[in-house]
């Protein structure tokens, strides 16, 4: 069984998943992680060997570089794109979903729902 407990614990981890499963346009090195979310290479190495425990992400040693990336038959990628998606990224959930709760600031977020009939409602 997967530990899947190290997903998600700090905002440096949060910042790789959403480089690896949004921004990347393949593998990419720590230090080329480290630099995009501005942090230090030694942090980007702990977070990733935390992801690397869960099998959400997969390596490959590339002369002395190391690079990470999503691998895809993980069962865990699908579901966490989605809940990054959610989570990380509100407008692209609401168009997705049409569920009001993510629609951007400006949009009606009211529960979409017939109102009760002019006889049934009560007065205020």
């Amino acid at each position: 069984m997967q530990n899947i407990l190290p997903i998600l614990r700090t905002e440096t981890q949060q910042e790789l998943l959403i480089e690896l499963f949004f921004v990347s346009q393949g593998p990419r090195t720590l230090s080329d992680l480290a630099r995009a979310i501005d942090v230090d290479q030694t942090t980007v190495m702990r977070e990733v060997n935390r992801l690397l425990e869960t099998g959400l992400i997969i390596e490959e040693r590339v002369g002395r570089s190391r690079t990470v990336a999503i691998d895809p038959n993980s069962p865990l990628a699908s579901p966490m794109r989605q809940l990054m998606r959610l989570v990380y990224d509100p407008a692209a959930a609401y168009a997705t979903t049409g569920d009001s709760r993510f629609a951007p600031k400006g949009v009606d977020r009211r529960p979409h729902h017939r109102p009760l009939p002019s006889s049934r409602r009560r007065s205020t």
